[in-house]
């Protein structure tokens, strides 16, 4: 599941985050992400002043698409697919995309094409393009495996919400397979889809500028294989693109652009988005939020000279993300887990394997779907933190009617590794009950969730759920009798 989630994120790089993330990082009263002193000290203000206060009026777009043009300003190609936009608009999305070029320092494609879509046109493009191989299977099994780590309830309509919230309130987006622009406006033209649109142009540059799919291993393919890799690599995408656009915004944005995003903001309906589940705001969020942080480290080493490089030597990993201290250093260590599907004497099939990482070991901890066991942020944090690499499987056991789920997690040092493991005791004590200790782990009787067991020896710690206390027991000897545990 974890896979699918990046891999729905890869197709839509702007989402509701995405918009969102003005709501977060602008401010009232003009304060930004930026302070003014680091974007004059990369701009000379004698160069690049920002823009007057008093904009030109913005055209809107609902009355305008169905008007035919001729050709728009150079660099903007026009589709007949999705309406015409209209000259006044296209001059703006020249004018911007010449800004973010100079911001960026990257040169602009020769050319890139632009599609105008209404917020229906939207909806339907998702379902055809996005979610059309996404069945109703793959929806339960993802449920299941969610479900099994504690981060979604087992009935819960995940396809309905990647539908409403992939659709809900999205102002553009890149569309990085066919190198499209697509701005989505029903209504006007205004400040936070000019700021949207810096934000997404960003993307083209960085695909034009790195070849982001190829070069950097960015596809459906490999992130299936490795879903740590691609979620730091959109991090990086997206943090990049964030520092850019906060950039364009004071740089380049009018006080009227400001303002009608703060407007904007203050009445947009974000109810999608917050019925979501805990650890799914706190993902879409992720590779804006840390990855800002983590691009602008880059950006007081050397400005955005510095993050082009982190584009040859890409992060690896959220733990990275999470302490840019540890870039490019920190690899995780190779952690693998062999097939368990006929260990227990019947048919086991499997739904997923990967890797968790530091993030979503973090998630789990605390953000489950029970929040009477969520840990305090700080603890799991810390918890987490120490995190060296790890591997997990889910299975579905049909006769069972459960999951049967695999982690095991090699820490940094023996120190983290009971840290993490006395800090899930008493997340486990509060989800699944009074716990029993043996020689080198804990067990509790879960009652319609399973077995779940929790060792711990030196770096390492292995996290079992089965149906019952004897599949536990027999998958934990399996593991050691195939030297899994105990070797690195």
């Amino acid at each position: 599941m974890k896979n699918n989630r990046i891999i729905l994120s890869v197709g839509i790089l702007l989402v509701l985050v995405c918009v969102c993330l003005s709501a977060i990082l602008v401010v009232g009263g003009g304060a930004y992400l930026l302070g003014k002193e680091r974007i004059v000290g990369l701009f000379p203000s004698a160069t690049l002043a920002p823009a007057p206060s008093t904009p030109t009026p913005l055209p809107t777009l609902a009355e305008s698409i169905p008007t035919p043009v001729g050709t728009p300003t150079s660099g903007v190609e026009t589709p007949e697919a999705s309406g015409k936009i209209p000259p006044e608009v296209a001059a703006q999305l020249d004018t911007i995309q010449g800004q973010v070029s100079r911001i960026r320092g990257l040169e602009q494609p020769d050319s890139i094409s632009i599609s105008v879509l209404t917020t229906e046109q939207l909806r339907q493009k998702v379902e055809d393009d996005f979610l059309v191989d996404y069945t109703e299977a793959d929806v339960e099994d993802d449920v299941r495996v969610l479900s099994a780590f504690g981060l979604l309830e087992p009935d819960y309509d995940l396809y309905g919400l990647y539908l409403e919230l992939y659709t809900e309130q999205i102002a553009g987006y890149y569309d990085i397979d066919k190198d499209e622009m697509y701005v989505v406006q029903d209504e006007a033209f205004a400040g936070p889809q000019r700021s949207t649109y810096a934000h997404e142009f960003t993307h083209a540059l960085q695909n034009s500028a790195h070849d982001v799919r190829k070069t950097l291993n960015y596809n459906e393919e490999y992130c299936k294989v490795d879903s740590e890799h691609c979620a730091a690599i959109q991090a990086l995408i997206e943090g990049d693109a964030s520092l850019t656009e906060q950039s364009w915004l004071y740089l380049y944005a009018t006080d009227e652009d400001r303002q009608e995003i703060e407007d904007y903001y203050a009445t947009t309906d974000l109810s999608v988005y917050d019925s979501a589940p805990a650890f799914l705001q706190e993902d879409f969020l992720f590779t804006y939020s840390q990855g800002v942080d983590f691009v602008l480290t880059l950006f007081e080493e050397g400005g955005f000279e510095r993050i082009d490089q982190a584009y040859s030597d890409p992060p690896v990993s959220t733990e990275q993300i999470l302490h840019p201290e540890r870039y490019p250093d920190d690899d995780p260590v190779a952690v693998e887990l062999p097939d368990i599907s006929e260990l227990l004497g019947r048919d086991l099939r499997e739904l997923d394997r990967g890797v968790m990482g530091e993030w979503y070991t973090y998630l789990i901890l605390a953000r489950g779907s029970d929040k009477v066991s969520r840990i305090k942020d700080s603890q799991a944090a810390a918890a987490a933190e120490g995190w060296g690499g790890d591997s997990y499987a889910v299975y579905w056991d049909e006769e069972a009617e459960m999951p049967v789920t695999v982690l095991l997690t090699i820490w940094d040092a023996t120190e983290d590794a009971a840290e993490f493991y006395n800090t899930f005791k008493n997340f486990g004590d509060i989800r699944y009950g009074p716990s029993t200790t043996s020689a080198g782990g804990i067990s509790w009787d879960a009652g319609s969730l399973g077995s779940v067991s929790l060792l711990r020896s030196g770096d390492w710690t292995l996290w079992v759920t089965a149906p019952t206390a004897s599949d536990a027991t027999l998958l934990i000897q399996s593991l050691s009798a195939e030297s899994i545990l105990g070797v690195r």
